[in-house]
């Protein structure tokens, strides 16, 4: 369990502002506002670990690295990252496969899962910091029009084995279109996308028209790839 210090319930406060309240904070991060709120008053003093780990730290952790002055990041990440009960983190280095984009515009959820066809139509390896429990592909993107710098030079780390959460982004591919990266925002029956670039989000209505996303998968990090493939 990871205990509430001041630092954390003050990086807290802090990320529920950010996030445009308390209430959509705790959406964020799949749990009760009542939750959030009893860590912010006290009446809660520790964290789950595999919470903290997976949901928590990873929302806060620039507001602890403001919040502990003279604190680098690798120094708040060792003191933070991990739960208080003697365990190591399950994040490391691993090895990703990367698909191209125009192959990817060919995967078929129906037929295979996300993984297996990156696997078999991977263009090379990359590496990433990871948590090791889960399963991840890499697209290389390369005429996606919703980033703002040029999309033939970035890797793009998904999960495969995760759904997307409210106000997260997420790579997908619109019935009809191509792949698309944006933030996922649903409010009722309301879906919008809103993409990096400034091109305006588009929205419908998710029970009058199902289907026009084809699918979707957690997007987690963009690399920058330098003129000869190497990523920096």
């Amino acid at each position: 369990m990871r205990l509430i210090d001041r630092a954390i319930r003050r990086s807290l406060s802090e990320a529920v502002d950010k996030a445009g309240g308390l209430l959509a904070f705790s959406r964020r991060i799949g749990v009760a506002h009542s939750t959030v709120l009893f860590w912010l008053t006290g009446k809660t003093k520790r964290i789950n670990s595999d919470l903290w780990r997976g949901r928590v730290y990873p929302e806060i952790e620039s507001y602890l690295a403001g919040n502990l002055h003279e604190t680098d990041l690798s120094s708040v990440r060792e003191k933070y990252a991990d739960s208080l009960d003697g365990t190591f983190g399950e994040r490391q280095m691993l090895s990703v496969p990367v698909v191209c984009e125009r192959d990817m515009m060919r995967y078929d959820p129906v037929m295979e899962s996300v993984r297996g066809f990156a696997e078999k139509f991977a263009c090379g390896k990359e590496m990433f910091l990871c948590d090791s429990r889960k399963k991840y592909f890499a697209v290389r993107l390369e005429s996606c029009d919703s980033l703002p710098f040029p999309c033939h030079e970035a890797l793009l780390l998904c999960t495969a084995d995760e759904r997307v959460k409210n106000n997260a982004f997420a790579l997908l591919r619109m019935r009809g279109g191509g792949l698309r990266v944006c933030r996922v925002v649903c409010s009722g029956d309301r879906v919008a996308l809103e993409p990096f670039a400034d091109a305006g989000a588009d929205e419908w209505n998710y029970r009058e028209e199902r289907g026009r996303v084809e699918w979707m998968f957690p997007a987690l990090w963009i690399k920058i790839a330098c003129p000869r493939g190497k990523a920096r």
